[in-house]
């Protein structure tokens, strides 16, 4: 593992070795963590297709979907830096974005970028993640360390996969963490219609 992010490298071994089991339940459909590990493969080829590289910026919008939160560790694993909003025309973090993406079906995956696609060999796992999260004072919460917490603490149920409920927004720390949470611990994540559009984060779990 070396110096590598031990969130990016479990996050990888638990989908990878999640088989059959459910990650994600959204709507009608249900996505398997084997499901889901090839979904952010694909991803993953597609950012780096789209020239996605360490230190820049990725803007993901597009709500709660498991798309939303594979986009995320997708580009951290290109080593990006990922700065959610809740749409589209949220700009109100001053944090500029070299990509914006979006999950959303009805929207292009690469919504804006810097339109440079060079080739580009394989990157080396980053040593840790960077999120931020916009907060309703106009200001931003980062997370990083709290990542690589999560993987140092989190392990699966020993009653077994459990379904974990989740309404806050992906977009939102609070859901952010609960999601990866869950993904960590070979958890179903069961994906609420409509999320809030606000939520306190004066507490987190």
């Amino acid at each position: 593992m070396g110096d590598s992010s031990l969130f990016l490298t479990r996050i990888l071994d638990v989908l990878c070795e999640g088989g059959d089991k459910i990650a994600f339940a959204h709507r009608s459909r249900s996505m398997s963590y084997q499901e889901t590990f090839d979904t952010l493969r694909r991803l993953h080829t597609t950012l780096k297709n789209e020239g996605i590289s360490p230190g820049e910026t990725v803007a993901i919008t597009g709500g709660n979907m498991p798309e939303t939160i594979l986009l995320q560790i997708a580009a951290q694993l290109r080593g990006a830096r990922v700065l959610h909003r809740a749409d589209l025309s949220c700009e109100d973090d001053d944090v500029e974005a070299d990509h914006v993406l979006s999950s959303d079906p009805d929207c292009p995956l690469l919504v804006e970028g810097r339109g440079t696609k060079a080739a580009e060999g394989d990157i080396v796992m980053p040593r840790a993640v960077e999120t931020v999260f916009p907060a309703e004072d106009g200001n931003t919460v980062r997370y990083s360390g709290e990542y690589e917490e999560l993987a140092r603490m989190v392990e699966p149920n020993p009653d077994g996969p459990q379904r974990v409920l989740l309404i806050a927004p992906m977009s939102h720390p609070i859901g952010n963490r609960i999601t990866l949470k869950a993904l960590l611990g070979g958890d179903t994540v069961v994906l609420h219609e409509r999320a809030p559009e606000t939520v306190s984060s004066t507490t987190l779990p």
